[in-house]
């Protein structure tokens, strides 16, 4: 999905159920989420990811911090707690419009709308701190590869970045591969072309009534761990620790980064 097509199933989350698609909980699904409930989250969240970055980066800088791809907002009030003054960027105006409708700490919070492939509305060396999770997951590669870099260029020389994205996706059931087979005798064939032909004609109906309805698709990408080292190792980022980071229930095999630009 390219990013222009990313955005407008984002601005549709927004307007539909926009806490249950940033933190999608089954039983908070159709706007059960409260709002204090919600954000509460996000401060138990940062609260603990402060202190394992701690662990590793005693020296960490507590003056500006990025949250890329932050929604309502969720992760980006819990990290002023932290730090003297934090921007949100997303990729969707509806999210970024209801961020600032929901935040508590005035001028010390700055919600930013983005919707390049790159960073480039933030100078060089900017930021002391740089966070991102549950959020590159629903990027496409192609898009995802360019932000990691633009992670390093927008720290300042000792700010560390801390993001997470999935390396591999559920392995398909083997079980179900094996029992496939194929025969080439004349009644298997046509009714083997009968499901193609019905298969084909059912996509292009369910292509055609959500481009009309536009039910918004959560995508989700997975970026291998050796590709990421690798674009760390370009941009000159020292990896300080790589650790799993698989959500409760998650089936995707995931890993957060913390790295530092010397």
């Amino acid at each position: 999905m390219k990013l222009w097509q990313t955005r407008r199933h984002w601005e549709k989350f927004a307007r539909t159920d926009p806490m249950w698609s940033v933190l999608t909980l089954p039983d908070k699904a159709g706007n059960r989420w409260s709002v204090e409930e919600f954000f509460a989250t996000g401060r138990e969240t940062v609260d603990a990811e402060i202190i394992g970055v701690r662990s590793r980066y005693p020296a960490l800088r507590t003056g500006q911090a990025l949250d890329f791809g932050c929604g309502l907002g969720r992760l980006t009030q819990g990290l002023a707690a932290h730090f003297d003054r934090v921007t949100g960027v997303d990729i969707s105006e509806a999210m970024i419009e209801l961020a600032r409708r929901h935040n508590r700490y005035g001028d010390k919070v700055t919600y930013v709308h983005n919707t390049r492939p790159d960073l480039s509305c933030f100078a060089d060396g900017t930021f002391d701190f740089v966070y991102s999770v549950i959020t590159l997951q629903h990027v496409a590669p192609e898009y995802s590869r360019g932000y990691i870099a633009e992670f390093i260029r927008v720290l300042a020389p000792g700010g560390v970045t801390l993001f997470q994205v999935p390396a591999r996706a559920p392995t398909v059931d083997a079980g179900r591969k094996k029992n496939s087979h194929f025969s080439l005798w004349p009644p298997t064939l046509a009714k083997r072309g009968y499901r193609v032909v019905r298969r084909a004609f059912r996509r292009v109906r369910h292509l055609v009534n959500r481009t009309a309805a536009l039910t918004p698709v959560m995508e989700m990408h997975t970026l291998p761990r050796e590709e990421v080292l690798a674009i760390l190792q370009r941009e000159g980022g020292d990896v300080l620790n790589v650790y799993r980071y698989d959500a409760a229930g998650a089936d995707f095999e995931s890993y957060g980064y913390l790295v530092r630009k010397p």
